[in-house]
């Protein structure tokens, strides 16, 4: 044990702080807490300065992620509330993280980093089919609540990107035969965790994303289409009819648009669309820089002050108690039109990376599919668990990417 600390530099420290944080991420909310820790405390540590700046500002993608990051934690500035303001500014501190992991990791660690955290969703996985199959119950979570070390919803994008990036590595001819097959099994039962899941923002984020790998792999062609009608079908068939907890899920839905279609916003995709409602009141009053990050809240008991649209005092109340349900309508509200337009222009600017690795630029298109349209859905941002899946794979992602010419000339 002497010599391995001997012989540890800050390089291994990096690598192995990463594989860490990487397998504990679907599994300890402490742990990861620990590891976002440790990354900038070791980057502070080891000083060299000057060239690490120099080496941050060799990738213009991250001086995009900066400018986003800095409106959002500025906008405290003009939030009256400033106990929310500060809380939920606090969650961009995880975000230094990504710039530690972009600029330390090797383009060839990549790989390891993203097996361990694939090593880390078996053993979640197997928890939450002990949880499923009422074997042994984590934190007392029921058979139809099958998440065992975070929220549903939160779990169901892990799984929805576990599910694609196993399907993306089945595609790759980078596995021998053996390995795809111990792959398409574990596919297999993560899917199937996906549909028994309550999380309905993971199974559509994950539908979607199958779309985009088959165009990826097969481009856009009447057979790539018809296998994407056929898989897509089959999964949502077969789980309706073998899932009860799908089925009542897909119901549950089925019943909540017909409800808002009538004017009865009291449901759960009802309580979205009003979001959207008080969002554009908010937004008409504050286009530019929102009303600032802490006063999301306020700013809904106000609009609805001016016009309640009719909504009924419970959607009143949960309206104005809860966060907008919605990441883009969160970024609306909070920073305007400026912070809604860096937050597209950041994700644009992930779809554009310049990555060699075939294997790795198509998971950087996924895993961004993923949280495009599971914003849609919830406010991942606000959350730790799928706010560090994002800063490890966006710079896993840029870590894997190439400098632009300039930089490389000049460094």
């Amino acid at each position: 044990m002497l010599s391995f600390f001997k012989t540890l530099t800050f390089e291994k420290s990096y690598l192995y702080i990463v594989l860490a944080l990487a397998f504990i991420l679907p599994l300890s909310r402490a742990a990861v807490s620990l590891f976002i820790v440790l990354l900038p405390l070791l980057w502070i540590i080891e000083r060299g300065y000057k060239e690490k700046f120099q080496r941050l500002k060799s990738y213009p993608i991250l001086l995009t992620f900066a400018g986003f990051i800095l409106l959002q934690v500025l906008s405290v500035l003009w939030s009256s509330d400033t106990h929310q303001a500060l809380e939920a500014a606090r969650m961009y501190t995880y975000w230094l993280s990504l710039f530690v992991i972009a600029t330390t990791i090797k383009k060839e660690w990549i790989e390891k980093i993203i097996t361990s955290f694939l090593y880390g969703m078996v053993i979640s996985e197997i928890f939450a089919y002990l949880i499923f199959f009422d074997i042994y119950a984590i934190n007392g979570q029921p058979p139809s609540y099958p998440s065992p070390f975070m929220m549903h919803i939160d779990y169901s994008i892990f799984l929805a990107f576990t599910s694609i990036l196993l399907l993306n590595r089945i595609f790759s001819k980078r596995y021998a035969t053996k390995e795809k097959l111990v792959m398409f099994l574990f596919f297999t039962t993560v899917t199937i965790n996906l549909f028994i899941s309550t999380g309905r923002t993971g199974q559509l984020a994950f539908v979607v994303a199958l779309l985009v790998s088959i165009i990826i792999h097969f481009r856009l062609t009447f057979k790539s289409m018809l296998i994407f009608t056929l898989v897509s079908s089959t999964l949502f068939f077969g789980a309706y009819k073998t899932l009860p907890i799908f089925e009542n899920r897909i119901n549950s839905a089925q019943s909540d648009i017909l409800k808002f279609t009538k004017g009865d916003y009291d449901s759960s995709w009802g309580l979205r669309a009003a979001f959207w409602i008080i969002t554009y009141d908010i937004v008409k009053e504050n286009p530019l820089l929102g009303v600032g990050i802490g006063d999301y809240k306020l700013a809904a008991q106000k609009a609805l002050a001016k016009n309640d649209h009719h909504f009924s005092k419970d959607v009143q109340k949960f309206c104005t108690h809860s966060h907008f349900h919605n990441q883009y309508l969160m970024i609306l509200t909070q920073t305007g039109l400026i912070g809604f337009a860096l937050m597209l222009y950041m994700l644009a600017s992930i779809y554009r990376l310049k990555i060699k690795d075939a294997e790795m630029k198509e998971l950087s298109i996924l895993f961004t599919t993923i949280y495009v349209v599971g914003f849609i859905a919830e406010p991942l941002w606000v959350k730790q668990f799928p706010t560090v899946l994002f800063i490890l794979m966006a710079a896993l992602s840029i870590a894997a990417s190439e400098k632009p010419q300039k930089s490389l000339e000049s460094a």
